[in-house]
């Protein structure tokens, strides 16, 4: 039986902010990846040369045979990674100079999910361009090449994908003494390089959830503090130095200290950009709107200054790029290490961190205290899709005559002197997003009660106006 997704399940339903999802064989059937295949080729000028990785799930060869064929049709030269992570295909994509690229992926969503991502040169997402593609795929006119001219399909060699990819990395990296560590890949596409990579540097790593299969049966495609319950207990019961989990896909990364405690991605965020301001002084560093305050002290104080930015990874690249910024932090674990690539990448961080760990007197648990600590929450507040771009609208012209402090980078957050607060409308669900973050416990009650109010004012006035 397949998961049923958030709203009407539509092919319109499946185009997203930065890319494209849908459940396989329902609103994602192999003639509807065909045709974006087809209208990606077109939003290429019917030319060029790509190159298509995919990862593990089951209907992933079915995606990526029906993409190809379509992109292939319109007279787009194709060249396939294989079964490998994300980062390691936009890498591919990055340094073979291809006039684009794509990634067969439903990310971290349960496995009868699939879709599709599209990829700059440099191997960064596409944001606005997204709605590009959707536009022309719902117009429904696309050219073709002539009957002797399609495109190429090429099979690269997946293992020199990834010897190549790996050594990049290592390239970057020096441990100074050998670490313990626990990786779970989840089943999923890391699989194809965590041991490789570890083994590289010296440093085995132990394993957990290693076979690929895309059922995701070990803890599912989503590493949580509670999907990532067992592997917590094996980095304590070995004396790990840490562990981490991926995501099916391998763009996010959830990182566990030698107490066996899941940390958030601004603390390591924190630690990262302690590192690299070492080596670049007074550098930027992106951190999306919902990230803690803890970022702002943290980095302030050390000579860094922090540039905010909207929920969504490709928008973390982009101000990356606008500023020149050595470090990206989102909320949602991803991390950018530009000294690396331009994109997010959880597995360049987590030998990053290793390389900060082989060289620190300290423990990980250590540096993560350190770091304080402030309550938070999020909370989805429904509101129907017709009307919760009116709701954020009101909101907004209520706090100005309060005379609140905003921000209006991503909804609407209101920041007081020991907390803020932050509306959102989500992209793809009918829900206006709450987040909450004070310095201590009653503060946070006290913020959380009172602008759920004010929400709960705006959405029946608009209600009314239906």
């Amino acid at each position: 039986m397949s998961e049923q997704p958030q709203g009407k399940l539509t092919v319109e339903s499946m185009f997203r902010a930065y890319d494209i999802r849908g459940i396989f064989n329902e609103n994602l059937t192999p003639e509807v990846v065909s045709k974006i295949g087809i209208v990606y080729g077109n939003f290429l000028g019917c030319k060029g040369r790509v190159c298509v990785g995919k990862d593990v799930r089951t209907s992933s060869d079915i995606v990526e045979n029906a993409f190809i064929s379509g992109l292939a049709s319109t007279g787009v030269d194709v060249e396939l990674t294989g079964l490998v992570p994300i980062p390691t295909a936009n890498f591919t994509i990055w340094q073979g100079k291809y006039d684009g690229g794509a990634y067969i992926t439903a990310s971290h969503n349960p496995p009868s999910y699939n879709g599709v991502r599209f990829r700059h040169p440099d191997g960064s997402g596409f944001t606005e361009e997204n709605e590009e593609i959707k536009k022309l795929f719902l117009k429904g006119e696309v050219k073709r090449s002539a009957w002797d001219k399609p495109g190429k399909i090429r099979m690269l060699d997946t293992k020199e994908v990834v010897r190549n990819y790996c050594e990049y990395l290592v390239s970057k990296l020096k441990l100074e003494k050998k670490l313990k560590v626990v990786a779970d890949p989840g089943n999923g596409a890391a699989s194809v390089v965590i041991s490789h990579l570890f083994s590289m540097l010296d440093t085995p790593a132990v394993l957990v959830n290693y076979n690929i299969d895309g059922r995701f049966p070990g803890r599912g495609p989503n590493p949580t503090l509670t999907t990532l319950g067992e592997t917590s207990k094996i980095v304590k019961s070995i004396g790990a130095d840490f562990g981490v989990g991926y995501d099916g896909d391998s763009d996010r990364g959830i990182f566990i200290d030698d107490k066996g405690r899941a940390i958030s991605s601004e603390k390591i965020g924190v630690i990262l950009a302690r590192d690299v301001l070492t080596r670049h002084k007074g550098a930027n560093i992106v951190a999306n709107a919902p990230c803690s305050m803890i970022i702002e002290e943290e980095i302030n104080k050390i000579g860094g200054k922090v540039i905010r930015t909207r929920v969504g990874d490709v928008y973390v690249t982009k101000e990356i790029k606008k500023h020149n910024a050595k470090l990206g932090i989102e909320i949602s674990a991803h991390l950018f290490l530009p000294e690396f690539y331009i994109f997010d990448d959880p597995i360049a961080a987590t030998l990053r961190l290793a390389e900060i760990l082989s060289k620190s007197p300290k423990k990980l648990s250590e540096l993560v205290d350190e770091i304080p600590e402030y309550p938070m929450l999020e909370k989805s507040l429904h509101s129907p899709d017709e009307i919760k771009f009116q709701v954020m609208d009101d909101l907004k012209e209520r706090f100005k005559k309060e005379g609140y402090k905003m921000d209006l980078i991503d909804g609407v957050k209101v920041i007081f002197d020991d907390g803020w607060v932050m509306l959102r409308p989500s992209n793809t669900e009918p829900v206006i997003r709450l987040f909450v973050e004070a310095k201590n416990k009653e503060r946070l009650n006290e913020l959380a009660k009172k602008f759920e109010g004010e929400f709960n004012k705006s959405n029946e006035n608009m209600k009314k106006k239906m």
